[in-house]
């Protein structure tokens, strides 16, 4: 025993002298020599004595390796061994320590069976870092011992300094060989899938496979460390091909791994880098906000990111989209301009959809097809029903009227019925302070009769409006026609009359009404309401030179569409992968759709009676198609609830994604001078940035370094940078999103991978430098043949409570007769 303060053990003397002189005088001895020897104690403590013992406990970490070089076969003996010493370590410290290039903790789901380390950490072996962890982590007072669990091939670091520094600290390793991965038989000798994909986009991925003889295997694709799925392939003797197909939905360079694992013949791998990135939508739609809402999420579901455009003008960029999606939008209001520029866009790549809805107008006599046409695999046609449509056209001949606009006003009124087909009927009412038909509601195959009554209509009287439209609309709701439209035109003032509460229901019986104002001198709020409640519009003209042209449009655009609403069941004309688990004999009835006329060539996969409801073909370099319905809860009501519909519009707008790329980025590395390579090739048709962006190149173990990129011809570009020794998977990334610079990735192919075999050799030296046992029995690792180490035991703590024991014990003898007495009066109460 030693003591820290000896001097504080001559103070001592002092209690021990007071009761010495006190005893003969006090007849509380033993309460005397209570408070003297608790004295004694707080004093002997103050000296803080130690006690020197030989510790024989021993502490032991165990290091297993989950590196990916390790075999299922031998993470499974490795974790049976770590078991075997944690369940015999009875009074010894145990910790176990997984590590592949680092040691890390134990996850919540390895305390029966070790995983492997995931992601680029479980990509390398580092015994020096682990040996050196593993004995910083050891406890004090206790006999350190290390348990090295290890195919003993090491990638990283010397594990030589590492057992020199155990050495020197005393610390033995024990070895514990695992078998490592075998040469396999089996031999990738090449693998192909796209440098780029899109994510939730199903690519292949094709392997060629050299085989000794013939086999079952199975191939696993993984992607960052997870597990993509698995299957059963059957391995020709010679070169096999195998074509996979995978989907990711990470953005970015991903590496992307594979393991074709036969019983026979072993474990052949193969790693790759994958750039993903995420498909751009360009919605045009004349459908109100939030009518969408099941598409949109659809498509957010499928991983698609779209971008609203406005009403008013579509991107003049359209290379920033991969897909256009036309929804419910008349094509003929497409500026000339922008069809070129979508003709152009499909040839180059680019997918091009076109939803149906009621504002799809057919065009008469449109002889030549202009580009938008040229691109779509199918065209609207004629309204082909059997009653046609009825036109009614009432005129305001009073006197304000002569001259000019009454003219116009004839030729306006000649241009529409010239425009009608033989099936359609037509009307012409005239008024002033009363009505009557020049034309009563007939056939317009007789035109030149009905023009020539057209022409004889002359400007006379005053203005009332509400009985003409009365009497136009109770006509017009007992003709026939499949639609049914009435035109006011007029240059004055009247009663309104009851035309409202009309106007209102006409729209209940499906006959729009438009009005047109010309001058200053009209009842603009009246003409207003009557068109927006009819479903109609309403046009005010200073000028009446325009009048012709926006009447005939206005007719076209109300009876020129080619809807037919009423329930129908599609048809599967072939099976499509479009349609892959979809369940098309599941869909319900739509509620109408367009009709179009297929082109020749192209592919129509779906019928609504003998109309085609889904046309596609391929344009130049990209794909467009037509759905003849909608995708909004009017005729597609039933299918937004349908389990099929998801799965349906992802299908077919990744059908129409670009295969073709609009440039191409490449990276390589260049042995010789140990650095990677970027070249970036830009298409025709992408122009040159005036400056190149910001580019860096992101790896592993921290790595992150700006690379130059620099013009070396034309749409050409080249960058390098140095990599040193490091490898893994390295992400090459402008700083800002870029068309010509696009993310790219490579794989550079680390030796944890292509590493077979174990090092016993290297396993025993390490136990035989450091005193350690090479492959001993689990539990062996607690015998500490006779090696101990000094502990030491402060007793200062024992002398402090010896102190407070006494010192209760002296007061209770002291008092305990006082304490009898008050609980004997308690109990008397």
């Amino acid at each position: 025993m030693t003591f820290q303060y000896p001097w504080v053990l001559l103070l001592a003397v002092a209690p021990l002298a007071w009761m010495y002189w006190e005893l003969p005088r006090t007849p509380r001895r033993l309460s005397l020599v209570l408070k003297a020897l608790s004295f004694v104690a707080i004093l002997v403590a103050l000296s803080q004595p130690k006690l020197t013992l030989s510790e024989t406990r021993i502490a032991v970490a165990v290091l297993v390796d989950t590196s990916a070089s390790v075999t299922q076969k031998d993470l499974a003996k490795a974790s049976e061994i770590a078991a075997t010493i944690q369940g015999a370590r009875g009074r010894h410290w145990t910790r176990i320590l997984p590590f592949a290039r680092s040691t890390r903790g134990l996850n919540q789901d390895e305390q029966a069976t070790l995983k492997y380390t995931s992601g680029e950490a479980g990509r390398g072996t580092d015994l020096e870092a682990a040996i050196r962890e593993a004995v910083a982590s050891l406890p004090e007072g206790m006999v350190p011992r290390v348990a090295l669990i290890s195919d003993g091939k090491e990638n990283q670091g010397s594990v030589a300094r590492a057992a020199w520094q155990a050495n020197m600290q005393g610390v033995p390793v024990d070895t514990f060989p695992l078998a490592g991965r075998p040469q396999p038989s089996l031999r990738v000798e090449g693998v192909s899938f796209p440098a780029q994909a899109f994510t939730g986009e199903k690519f292949p991925v094709e392997v060629t496979l050299r085989s000794p003889r013939k086999t079952e295997a199975t191939v696993e694709l993984t992607a960052e460390g997870k597990s993509l799925g698995s299957s059963t392939v059957s391995v020709d003797e010679g070169v096999s091909q195998l074509r996979l197909h995978t989907s990711l939905s990470t953005t970015g360079a991903v590496n992307l791994a594979g393991t074709v694992h036969s019983q026979e013949l072993g474990d052949a791998r193969f790693e790759q880098a994958v750039t993903l990135r995420r498909p751009r939508i360009l919605y045009v739609s004349s459908d109100p906000e939030g009518t969408e809402s099941h598409l949109f999420a659809t498509l957010a579901a499928a991983q698609f990111d779209v971008t609203r455009a406005s009403k008013s003008s579509i991107p003049e960029d359209l290379n920033l989209f991969q897909i256009v999606l036309f929804n419910n939008w008349d094509l003929e209001t497409v500026p000339e301009q922008r069809k070129n520029d979508l003709e152009k866009y499909v040839k180059q790549g680019g997918g091009l959809l076109v939803i149906g809805g009621e504002r799809n107008r057919y065009v008469e006599n449109k002889k030549i097809e202009d580009a938008l046409d040229r691109s779509l695999p199918a065209k609207l046609a004629p309204p082909r029903s059997p009653e046609g449509t009825c036109v009614v056209l009432i005129i305001d001949k009073s006197s304000s009227m002569e001259g000019r606009k009454m003219e116009l006003a004839r030729l306006a009124a000649i241009g529409v019925i010239e425009n009608l087909r033989p099936v359609d009927t037509v009307g012409v009412l005239i008024f002033d302070n009363s009505f009557q038909w020049a034309v009563p509601i007939r056939r317009a195959e007789d035109r030149t009769l009905i023009k020539r009554l057209v022409a004889g209509i002359t400007p006379d009287g005053g203005t009332q409006i509400a009985p003409a439209l009365s009497e136009a609309f109770r006509k017009i709701s007992v003709a026939t026609g499949t639609f049914k439209h009435i035109v006011l035109l007029t240059d004055g003032i009247s009663e309104e009359g009851d035309s409202i509460a009309l106007a209102k229901e006409a729209s209940e019986k499906k006959v729009t009404i438009s009005t047109v104002g010309l001058g200053q001198d009209v009842n603009r709020a009246y003409l207003e309401k009557v068109a927006a409640f009819a479903k109609g519009k309403s046009y005010f003209l200073t000028d009446p030179a325009g009048l012709e042209q926006i009447l005939l449009r206005d007719v076209m655009e109300h009876t020129g569409t080619t809807a037919v609403e009423k329930p129908l069941q599609p048809t599967v004309l072939h099976q499509s992968e479009i349609l892959a688990g979809v369940g098309m004999d599941q869909a319900p009835p739509l509620k109408g759709y367009v009709k179009f006329i297929a082109k020749p060539t192209a592919d129509t996969i779906l019928n609504m009676e003998k109309d085609p409801l889904l046309t596609r073909w391929q344009y130049g370099l990209g794909r467009s198609a037509v759905f003849a319905s909608d995708a909004k809860a009017r005729w597609g009501a039933n299918w937004v609830t349908w389990g099929g519909y998801d799965r349906f519009w992802s299908n077919l707008l990744r059908d129409l994604l670009p295969h073709a790329q609009a440039g191409e980025a490449s990276a390589e590395f260049d042995s010789a001078n140990g650095e990677l390579v970027v070249d970036y090739r830009l298409e025709r048709q992408i122009p040159e940035p005036k400056t190149v962006p910001a580019i860096f190149v992101i790896g592993p173990e921290g790595f992150q370094k700006a690379i130059e990129v620099k013009k070396v011809a034309a749409g050409a570009f080249r960058g390098r940078v140095a990599l040193g020794t490091r490898k893994g998977l390295f992400r090459i990334r402008p700083l800002a999103e870029s068309q010509a610079f696009p993310e790219i990735g490579y794989y550079r192919q680390e030796d944890e991978m292509v590493d077979y075999g174990a090092n016993e050799l290297l396993l025993k030296q390490i136990a035989e430098f450091t005193g350690g046992r090479f492959n001993p029995k689990p539990s062996e690792v607690f015998d500490a043949n006779g090696r101990s180490i000094a502990s030491t035991l402060r007793l200062w703590p024992l002398l402090l409570a010896l102190a407070v024991a006494l010192n209760l014990a002296e007061l209770i003898i002291r008092k305990w007769k006082g304490i009898l007495q008050s609980l004997s009066r308690t109990k008397v109460a």
